[in-house]
């Protein structure tokens, strides 16, 4: 039992574990965002993607999510969600896609920004008695100096190809909320079957481990724990969907996102094992014990 419980408590303490972006896209993403809220148009410039700078309104378009930020500084910024997508078939460009919770004195905003790789430079860091010092943009990443060594870092070096702006109000809170009002009776009867699913797995097992004369019980108990084919629900707007290709253990999911605009989600896997252990109790001369 132990074997089986410990996977599954790591399962849910990796869940558990902060986004982290990749450190030169989180930096270059920060100061760019305190350069638009600036409105430090050297520094924005100095900034943009190629694709971006290739827009006609590109220039307006920042200059809209500019207008949208207060004027004193945040409290506090929060990396929400970050991911790296990688070029595909598509010839897709490599990008970095992250966002943050900017906190501010009385209102909160979701920015969503995306950048993409440009090349490598090497830094020399200040001392005492000389500043900074950075090299050109390179295409190739330059050969790390051994540890220890001393000399210059290798960074990554991004440039902005997107940023939204969205502030987060009251209301928004509010209608995001698990128990806000508006939920339609088709909304509670899905979460009840959604809650319901782990329930009749369990019973199914129990009911397994108490038929002496079938034979893998154990083996048939683990199956009744998995289902396949995933329904879900966006608990807010009551959208649905369907997803035939997942596996799931315990057939229930509860979810939302770190982000206060993110709705809560709810899941309900197929019990298929249970299902057929059912099937499978229900033949002649397997019978559960009194």
């Amino acid at each position: 039992m132990i074997r089986l419980v410990l996977p599954l408590i790591l399962l849910i303490l990796a869940g558990c574990v902060p986004p982290r972006a990749e450190l030169d896209a989180d930096r270059m993403g920060r100061l760019f965002i305190d350069a638009v809220q600036r409105g430090d148009w050297p520094a924005i410039d100095r900034s943009l993607a190629p694709a971006l700078v290739a827009s006609p309104d590109y220039a307006q378009r920042i200059e809209n999510v500019r207008v949208a930020f207060p004027a004193d500084p945040p409290w506090s910024i929060r990396l929400l969600s970050s991911r790296q997508v990688l070029p595909d078939a598509k010839d897709s460009d490599e990008r970095a896609e992250m966002q943050y919770l900017y906190t501010f004195a009385e209102r909160r905003a979701v920015i969503d920004l995306a950048v993409v790789p440009v090349g490598w430079r090497t830094v020399v860091p200040a001392t005492a008695r000389t500043p900074r010092r950075e090299s050109a943009i390179l295409t190739e990443k330059p050969e790390a100096p051994p540890p220890g060594a001393g000399g210059y870092e290798v960074v990554r070096v991004y440039k902005a190809l997107s940023m939204s702006y969205t502030e987060v109000t009251n209301e928004d809170s509010a209608a995001q909320s698990f128990w806000a009002p508006g939920r339609t009776a088709g909304q509670w009867l899905f979460l009840v079957m959604a809650a319901a699913t782990p329930v009749f797995m369990l019973w199914t097992a129990m009911r397994v481990f108490r038929a002496p004369a079938l034979e893998g019980r154990i083996l048939w108990a683990l199956l009744c724990l998995a289902g396949a084919g995933t329904a879900w629900m966006d608990w807010t707007s009551g959208v649905t969907g369907f997803n035939p290709l997942s596996l799931r253990l315990m057939g229930f999911g509860l979810e939302k996102g770190p982000s206060p605009l993110a709705p809560w989600m709810v899941s309900l896997t197929i019990p298929v094992g249970a299902l057929l252990a059912s099937l499978r109790l229900a033949m002649p001369r397997v019978r559960t014990s009194p």
